[in-house]
């Protein structure tokens, strides 16, 4: 059976309907092997008596459908006959009357009846147009052109019609582009090939676009091109695509640096270069400290604005040659190269860049908030050069080291020594082990009396412990710091307010310990964590307790981050019945502001201050102050780190009654904590000059 496409002849004809260009189902159509056999011979040759071009057009343009009538045709035996066919007419304008023609598309009937409803002329450009191609032919000979609607508007021309040439076509091409058009063309046509090539334009209007041409040769009797003809293409917003996707895969899309991926590479070639040459450079691993508190207080939004002036300030510090990169997160890569042939000199010199680096991040972040943020960093250091490091090793060193550095207390540089990988490895064991002992639930809280002297009353402050599988009973000087480090502190904290709550409610049906408050410690990240007040409000609710018996314990440090947020959330939280107090009182930022606009209810002061007040006359005034300060404020005042009568009795003599230390008890397990009370801790620890 013969294909729908050979019974489909297709020819380009000029302004005095000769066929320009052919495919060879045409020429099969008419009896002819080739299609140069027929280029060159006007159409009207091919078609029924009376039948031309011009016929064609004029019908088609009065809207009607593709023109009934008939192809003749030689057999192969000579005979000749007549096809029945139908003719569908599309123009195209070479800028002139004389230049102009048409594509011409002749189908056997049979085939064409299922269009011949439709203007086949029409269904010709709309396929051009739905797949944005612009039609354009070439006479290789004399430079006659020709071309579609689209084609012109795809290099600006929207209301002209220029007379087009292959030097007009060039002079669109931008200079960069040019040359390599001009060859890929050339080659094209010497090797009679078909080609396609991407280039970029500059239409009529300035706008530089992206272009895709492809195209083939009809050649002459003698076999020579004759004919160039194909199709064009807009593929600017492809470009722009696959440029952006070039981008994504090597840069950070939030602060444009280079990514990971990037950042490897450049590493490698980096110390490549450095042992071949002989000099040595160095990889640092900054980490933005406390970044997590931006993101939990201020929200992503801001963390994100602190992010990329961070970047910003990164490039400022570096040479051009040197390379920043975004590792993930809030860390950030620095790769120094030629830092000289001197080891230790280059050490320097890192350690200098590093200054610079924690200098400018300390600046203060104007952000969208109201509130002005300021960034320290930790920083690992790692030389590299003389040894045989890979650029992965190298970065774990860094890593490695700039950990190190945190655990210091974070600001500062740290540079890699092997031992510290040790460190790090027990590190990484003790972050699992606390994600499974909050699994398993070995943290447990011990209660470590406060005593009224006054009042004969007892209060509890809820120290954790960790009863470890294989350490036994774990303080939590040995954990807590690795689980703020690591983010396991919000879970852990939210666990410790589950365990206070179920305490009080058990508590609440003993007559003797139903006025038993508890005092529980709140680390920064806890407080600010978005779900903190719901997280409390849900446990009160659950277990049923009376909000007053339960009081958060915070430093100052807590309320440093956002005194506006903190106000939010001890608000959410007082107006249902909770109670807070400020832990460790003068050995922070004090400031008068926090007492007189936050809802805190007690002072707590620090147990380095009440340990030296009998022999240290600074540190009794600055005890006698703050329970000065407190008393005048109408809040509680409490005493830590009582451990002689001494001590006590100097409290009790300037008006301090509450007080918490080792001379009452250390802390213990709720078992015998309950049993303390009810064993009357006053009848040894009340002096003689207090009544009962």
């Amino acid at each position: 059976m013969v294909g729908s496409s050979s019974r489909r002849g297709i020819c380009v004809i000029d302004a005095r309907q000769r066929i320009v260009q052919a495919n060879v189902a045409l020429a099969r159509l008419v009896g002819k092997q080739r299609a140069r056999d027929i280029v060159g011979q006007p159409l009207s040759r091919f078609l029924d008596t009376g039948v031309d071009a011009l016929g064609v057009r004029a019908r088609l343009g009065h809207g009607r459908g593709p023109l009934a009538t008939y192809l003749h045709s030689v057999g192969p035996a000579g005979k000749r006959r007549k096809v029945p066919v139908f003719i569908a007419l599309q123009a195209v304008d070479a800028g002139n009357r004389r230049r102009s023609g048409a594509v011409v598309v002749i189908t056997v009937r049979g085939f064409g009846d299922r269009i011949a409803t439709s203007a086949y002329s029409e269904q010709l450009e709309i396929a051009l147009d739905v797949g944005q191609l612009g039609a354009w032919g070439l006479n290789l000979r004399t430079g006659e052109a020709w071309r579609t609607d689209l084609h012109d508007r795809i290099f600006g021309y929207e209301h002209t019609r220029p007379r087009w040439t292959y030097e007009k076509f060039l002079a669109h091409v931008i200079p960069a582009d040019r040359e390599r058009v001009h060859r890929t063309f050339k080659q094209a046509t010497q090797a009679h090939q078909r080609w396609a090539f991407d280039c970029r334009i500059q239409r009529s209007d300035g706008d530089i676009r992206w272009i895709s041409i492809q195209g083939g040769f009809e050649d002459d009797i003698q076999g020579d091109p004759a004919v160039a003809f194909g199709v064009i293409a807009d593929i600017t917003d492809r470009k722009r695509t696959e440029a952006q996707v070039e981008f994504l895969a090597y840069y950070d899309s939030l602060t444009h640096l280079p990514n990971r991926r990037l950042l490897d590479d450049r590493l490698a070639h980096a110390v490549v270069h450095a042992r071949r040459q002989g000099r040595f450079g160095a990889v640092l691993f900054l980490d933005l400290d406390d970044f997590k508190s931006v993101n939990d207080t201020q929200g992503h939004q801001v963390g994100d604005e602190m992010l990329v002036e961070a970047a910003r300030r990164l490039c400022d510090c570096l040479h051009e040659d040197d390379t920043v990169a975004r590792f993930g997160g809030d860390e950030f890569v620095v790769v120094l190269e030629d830092l000289g042939t001197d080891r230790d000199a280059a050490a320097a010199s890192a350690a200098e860049i590093a200054g610079i680096v924690r200098t400018a991040l300390l600046e203060p972040f104007v952000l969208s908030t109201i509130e002005q943020r300021r960034a320290s960093c930790s920083i690992g250091g790692v030389i590299f050069g003389d040894n045989d490091s890979e650029a992965a090793t190298l970065l774990q060193q860094a890593d490695v080291a700039m950990y190190r550095a945190k655990a210091k207390g974070g600001d500062g540089l740290c540079l890699y020594e092997p031992q510290m990988q040790h460190a790090i490895d027990n590190r990484v064991a003790i972050e699992q082990e606390i994600q499974q002992g909050i699994e398993n639930d070995e943290f447990v809280l011990y209660y470590q009396p406060q005593l009224d002297l006054a009042a004969n009353s007892v209060k509890a402050e809820a120290l954790l412990r960790w009863h470890h599988p294989r350490r036994g009973v774990v303080y939590p000087g040995d954990f807590i710091p690795v689980a703020e480090a690591c983010g396991l502190i919000v879970p852990l904290g939210r666990q410790v307010i589950e365990q206070a709550c179920r305490r009080l409610r058990e508590w609440s049906e003993s007559p003797v310990m139903s006025s038993v408050s508890i005092a529980v410690n709140v680390s920064a990240s806890q407080f600010h964590h978005p779900g903190f007040a719901r997280d409390i409000t849900s446990a009160m609710a659950r277990f049923a307790i009376d909000p007053r018996r339960l009081v958060i314990e915070l430093t100052e440090s807590v309320l440093l981050d956002s005194i506006e947020r903190a106000r939010a959330t001890m608000a959410e939280l007082a107006v249902r019945g909770v109670r807070f107090a400020l832990d460790d009182f003068g050995t922070g930022y004090s400031s008068l502001y926090y007492l007189k606009n936050l809802p805190l209810h007690q002072l707590k002061i620090d147990r380095r201050f009440v340990g030296e007040a009998l022999t240290d006359a600074h540190d009794a005034a600055i005890v006698h102050t703050i329970i000065t300060l407190a008393q005048a404020m109408g809040m509680e005042v409490v005493a830590e780190g009582v451990e002689s009568v001494a001590t006590r009795d100097f409290l009790l003599a300037g008006a301090c009654v509450q007080q918490q230390g080792f001379l009452f008890s250390e802390a213990l397990a709720a078992g015998p904590f309950e049993a303390y009370v009810r064993a009357d801790p006053f009848a040894k620890t009340m002096p003689a000059s207090i009544g009962r």
